[in-house]
């Protein structure tokens, strides 16, 4: 009878530890995105599969009172196995004019723009004080997919004809002339050519943002590549219908121009919002130059930044070339608009956002809307689901 319960304890104790293991896989590995991407898996970049996807460091901008956020945030990053090091929003009030790069009859910056440009200056400074190779840069509110890393080593794939080579993008197409390449159709660079899972060459991947355009010959960057690489049929792609940025915004231009579940990786153009971007250290240098020590401030630090993406600081017959900036649409991070919906800076959406109903714009199995079902163990849920 003792072995018989003996027995029993050992199978019971295995059972738990069966259960335990299997908890954790599903909390830590979310699954992998079965379309076109999965034929890539051997050429993607397994770095980006690591807990800083492919880059040195994750760093998310919290102003130290929003302990909501930074709770939550933590327990996104935890059940999506990221490494994150916070990094400390700035009040408003605590920017004096005298900081800002200009005279003061030039200095007409709104507070809460004041903040959240010294808190982005602040990290570029840590980057650039630490020499590290590159970096994401998060706001606390950001939400993304479950399967963000899937995501991400198909767009690592999709950026390196824009990144491998300045001129490589340049020299596919005609420069007037709008060329769609499949993702199928990049060929694999010699593993020991990347100094990083996105490539060699850039200062921007701009992966969250809340609006971006498709460049064309008579929209900026005008310099630029007008290369499209096209990932057809992903399934983390919500239908047309649900890409919006807010339910009263106009239709994606993406919709238009291509069919359902089309992911397009492009030169940025137009783009807005700083959900999440991540620099080179390259980047971070030309930025902290910019626009910490040498450029008048005058408007948000999302807009600035897009303007400088754009070329819109390259003067004619200047040395410096325009930067690299890459984006993607949809993009794969959003604003997450919990109840209330209250930003620190502007209203949600523009205002129009239900603010008595949680969601995440363009991503489907949103990390927050799911975040009770994993930590329970339970099914997660489409928040965008096909018909």
């Amino acid at each position: 009878m003792i072995v018989s319960h003996r027995a029993a304890g050992i199978a019971f104790f295995g059972i738990i530890t069966v259960i335990l293991i299997i908890q954790s896989s599903r909390l830590h590995d979310a699954p992998a995105i079965r379309h076109v991407g999965s034929q890539l898996s051997s050429k993607a970049p397994s770095d980006v599969l690591n807990t800083t996807l492919g880059f040195q460091k994750i760093f998310v901008i919290n102003l130290p009172e929003r302990t909501d956020r930074r709770d939550a945030m933590t327990l996104a990053a935890a059940l999506t196995n990221l490494q994150i090091t916070w990094a400390k929003g700035v009040p408003g009030t605590d920017v004096p004019d005298k900081v800002i790069p200009g005279e003061d009859w030039e200095k007409s910056i709104l507070r809460g723009n004041k903040s959240s440009w010294r808190a982005h200056m602040n990290v570029l400074n840590t980057i650039i004080d630490h020499n590290l190779t590159s970096a994401l840069i998060l706001e606390d509110d950001a939400d993304w997919d479950i399967r963000l890393k899937s995501q991400l080593q198909v767009f690592a794939r999709a950026a390196q004809p824009f990144t491998l080579n300045t001129h490589q993008a340049a020299t596919v197409t005609d420069p007037d002339e709008i060329v769609n390449l499949p993702i199928t159709s990049i060929p694999s660079p010699p593993s020991q050519s990347l100094s990083s899972p996105y490539g060699n060459n850039w200062d921007v991947l701009w992966l969250g943002h809340c609006g971006t355009n498709f460049p064309t010959p008579n929209t900026p960057p005008t310099n630029t590549s007008l290369l499209r690489v096209t990932i057809p049929n992903d399934p983390t792609v919500p239908n047309p219908k649900h890409l919006r940025a807010h339910p009263f915004a106009l239709q994606d231009q993406l919709t238009e121009l291509y069919p359902p579940h089309t992911r397009v990786v492009h030169p940025s153009s137009g783009t807005i919002c700083t959900q999440a971007y991540a620099v080179s250290q390259q980047g971070a240098r030309k930025l902290l130059w910019r626009f910490g020590v040498n450029e008048v401030l005058t408007k948000g630090w999302d807009l600035v930044l897009g303007e400088w993406c754009d070329g819109a600081f390259v003067e004619i017959g200047e040395k410096e070339t325009a930067p690299v900036c890459v984006t993607v649409q949809p993009p794969l991070f959003s604003h997450h608009f919990g109840k209330g919906a209250a930003s620190d800076i502007t209203a949600p959406g523009g205002g129009f956002v239900d603010k008595e109903k949680e969601m995440t714009p363009h991503v489907r199995w949103s990390v927050r809307l799911n975040m009770g079902r994993l930590v329970e163990g339970g099914e997660v849920r489409d928040q965008w689901p096909d018909e």
